[in-house]
Parts: C-alpha cells; sequence; structure tokens
C-alpha cells in the first residue's frame, strides 16, 4: 500500500487534531512546533501532510524565520526557535511523532473570539446593490 498525500483540510482524519488540519493546513500564518527535544520548530504553514499505511504521518511545512516571535510570553522567550537554515531555504519535512504540541503565535487581541451570534451567516449576506453609474458635471459634458 502506498503514502496518502493529504492537502485538503477536509480529507484529514485519524491521529491529526481538527484545529491542527484545518488552521495550519495551506493557511499562511505564524506557528511553531514544539519538538521533543523542547527547541520550537517556526513554520508559516502546513502544505501537505503525508500518511503511510503503517500510520507514520510526515508534514511538509515552510519554515518562517528562527528566532523568538514579537510580543511572545516570557515563558516562551527561554526556548530555543528554529526557522530556515539560511534566507530562501523555506521548505521541510516534519516527523509528527517527534511533534509534542503546536501553537499559533498572534497578538492576543486578534486571538480573542468575537461574539459569534453578532456575526452574520453566510446565508444571511446579501449582496450590494449594484452601483449607480457616474455623471459628469453639464460644464464638462457641452465643451
Amino acid at each position: 500500500m502506498a503514502w496518502r498525500r493529504i492537502t485538503d483540510p477536509e480529507q484529514v482524519k485519524g491521529p491529526v487534531p481538527a484545529w491542527f488540519s484545518t488552521r495550519m493546513l495551506s493557511l499562511r500564518g505564524r506557528f511553531g512546533l514544539m519538538l521533543a527535544s523542547g527547541d520550537i520548530l517556526r513554520i508559516t504553514c502546513i502544505t501537505a501532510i503525508h500518511e503511510s499505511p503503517h500510520r507514520v504521518i510526515l508534514l511538509d511545512v515552510l519554515l518562517d524565520h528562527a528566532g523568538v516571535p514579537d510580543g511572545v510570553d516570557q515563558a516562551w522567550q527561554v526556548k530555543h526557535y528554529l526557522g530556515a537554515p539560511v534566507p530562501g531555504a523555506t521548505m521541510a519535512t516534519v516527523n509528527l511523532a517527534h511533534v509534542v504540541t503546536a501553537v499559533e503565535f498572534v497578538v492576543a487581541e486578534i486571538a480573542e473570539l468575537p461574539d459569534e451570534k453578532a456575526l452574520p451567516r453566510h446565508d444571511e449576506i446579501e449582496p450590494a446593490p449594484p452601483a449607480a453609474p457616474l455623471e459628469r458635471p453639464v460644464s464638462q459634458t457641452a465643451a
């Protein structure tokens, strides 16, 4: 049996958590994968998930730059942050068995959930009416 390559979050099933796949797969952001070594691998997204018939899972990722992310909590600042080894070398493959946790590095104000009851559902949104054509002032059309 061959490896299965997944690029659509809807196709992810099994040992990969829902948040992990729906948020990080193919969406750009500022994420970190804490490895079993304690290091944090900074990534911008997961481009594909590869699953073997024996349940080994590999993640194709785009690496972010190394170093402590801006605004990170003081408790996280002491960690070792890995990133692209040289400028332009942004692709890597990670064995999920070595990932302890996944985090998203965003500003706290952005991370707060909005009041979902106040947000309209997709089917409640109506398209804007077409704009009226612009008319030239009479002084410009007579000349």
